[in-house]
């Protein structure tokens, strides 16, 4: 019996490192899991962030031809359409267009339109046996592919009419189902889809209805390719090391959308797959995610192999297996409270961003509306609406590098001071401590220093050799925190006189600073020239 004793010590250590091995292979086989679904679920919000940058953009298009009334002629809507390309928003839509609703009959102004805006001759195609159509009428950027597209009646297609017919019932943002775009003129097609968003007349006569109450002039669209969609949001600002594939699941019979390169091959022997489904413009997206590569599972688990060695060569199993479990223990409660609070990070990640797009596009309509009504032409409406977007696009720009947490003051100064004035910002004093503002105060004041800085490039000659201009900051001890006290000081060798009205620009910076961060703003106008000063508390 004694013989057997070492055996049996053997074969229970054995045992005992074996079973430690597989259970602490399977807590790792399970930490990769997690760290896998949060990169996938990064991947998923990606898209959905991505594709609801784009439906904001055509809400602000809407909004533009709103101001306009409706009447938008080609030179007005590619002035505008150009400035949103530049600014590097077009992350998979092809271009963003107007197609006209009017009754079937009446495709001579369509073609009619086409000519006087592109000089091109071309009929409303194809035939249609619908009483109505939505030629395209209006579409930049001007490319080959947007050019082919140019006519086309979209509501004689049935998918496409869907999505319209959906969008004049709600008057939001709808998507079509999967479609070949028009444009697809290459030998490298891409599945897409459109999004939809009505124009509302306001005159019954000058519109046509559909199936509702409301009068429509027609539809601001956008097409997408779905491929670039993806690849953009997947790459930019960081690559993320993973593959998807697509599927519009809203019908009986789901379709096609985009898939990965390589996915077709990686998915039978990925270890991992996370299937999600998103709702975007009124249809349901099922996305598949995958890893972009495969692991060397010895490699990435050679702690598990090692300890299971060791415990096969050491009698002290038992010693090593307790100690071994409660670090499983922990490891596994580590997991679930880890899991449980990204879990809860990314539901308030995406309430705080449907909220912050919805105030972003409030402001952005508000904005419009008040430079349009003190604008005394398009042309001024458009530069003061760029470079008012631009300003809240700075301001966003600095707070999405932080994560949305804070931005600093000097940071924000200096970029509306150069977008303004360009390299001659440089030779302007600026001077204060360092001061984090939190996301109102950086929108707030992101557009209150635009508005001066356009005032002092209209009405200040500050570059002579007799002028001054420098901006002062301090932070004083307030009765509840901090407060910021900012002087702004405008010198010039030519009399300033103060102004008897204020504009709009005026009564913009007092609602941001009265209204939204609960300071003030005085003005004092000498024969030198002009002195602000802005108080606001440091929350």
């Amino acid at each position: 019996m004694k013989r057997h004793i070492p055996l049996l010590v053997f074969v229970i250590s054995a045992a005992i490192g074996l079973s430690l091995t597989y259970v602490i292979l399977d807590r790792e086989r399970a930490v990769e899991r997690r760290e896998f679904e949060i990169l996938a679920e990064e991947a998923v919000d990606r898209i959905r962030g991505r594709t609801e940058q784009n439906f904001s953009l055509i809400a602000a298009t809407h909004s533009f031809f709103e101001a306009d009334g409706g009447a938008m002629s080609r030179a007005k809507f590619q002035s505008f359409a150009l400035g949103l390309f530049l600014k590097g928003h077009l992350s998979g839509m092809q271009g963003i267009g107007f197609a006209k609703l009017m009754q079937t009959g009446r495709e001579d102004e369509a073609s009619l339109a086409l000519q006087q805006n592109y000089e091109l001759e071309r009929q409303v195609w194809p035939e249609t046996d619908q009483a109505h159509r939505t030629p395209i009428i209006l579409l930049e950027p001007l490319d080959l592919r947007n050019k082919a597209a140019l006519g086309f009646d979209m509501f004689s297609d049935e998918t496409r009419r869907k999505a319209m017919l959906a969008s004049a019932d709600t008057f939001t943002v709808k998507v079509s189902a999967p479609v070949m775009l028009v444009q697809e003129i290459t030998e490298e097609k891409q599945t897409g889809f459109l999004a939809y968003l009505p124009l509302a007349s306001e005159e019954e006569a000058a519109g046509e209805k559909l199936n509702g109450e409301e009068s429509i002039q027609g539809f601001v669209y956008a097409p997408f390719r779905a491929g670039d969609l993806h690849k953009a949001a997947l790459t930019s600002p960081t690559p993320v090391p993973v593959l998807v594939n697509t599927t519009d699941v809203t019908d009986e019979q789901p379709e096609h959308l985009y898939t990965s390169e390589d996915y077709e091959a990686r998915a039978a022997e990925a270890e991992n797959l996370v299937t999600r489904q998103i709702e975007v413009g009124g249809r349901i997206w099922e996305i598949s995610v995958i890893e972009a590569a495969s692991k060397d599972n010895a490699f990435l688990y050679w702690r598990t192999f090692m300890l299971g060695s060791i415990s096969l060569l050491f009698s002290a199993a038992l010693a090593v297996s307790i100690r071994s479990r409660l670090r499983a223990r922990e490891a596994n409660q580590r997991l679930k409270e880890m899991s449980e609070k990204t879990i809860q990070e990314k539901d308030l990640m995406l309430q705080e961003m449907k909220h912050r797009i919805k105030n972003s596009i409030a402001r952005i309509l508000a904005i419009a509306r008040q430079t349009a009504g003190a604008s005394e032409s398009l042309e001024e409406f458009n530069d003061s609406f760029s470079s008012r977007l631009q300003a809240m696009a700075n301001a966003q720009d600095l707070l999405t590098r932080s994560r949305w947490s804070k931005a600093d003051l000097k940071a924000l100064l200096l970029q509306e001071l150069e977008q303004v004035f360009g390299e001659g910002a440089k030779g302007i004093k600026l001077a204060g401590p360092a001061v984090q503002l939190n996301e109102t105060g950086t929108h707030a004041l992101g557009l209150v220093f635009h508005e001066l800085a356009t005032n002092a490039m209209k009405y200040s000659d500050v570059f002579a050799d007799d002028g001054r201009f420098e901006v002062i900051w301090k932070v004083l001890p307030a009765k509840k925190g901090k407060q910021l006290e900012l002087d702004w000081l405008e010198e010039t060798g030519k009399v300033i006189e103060a102004p008897k009205n204020f504009g709009f620009g005026s009564r913009l910076m007092e609602a941001l600073v009265a209204g939204e961060m609960n300071g003030k703003i005085d003005r004092q106008f000498t024969e030198k020239g002009v002195a602000i000063r802005i108080s606001v508390p440091l929350v």
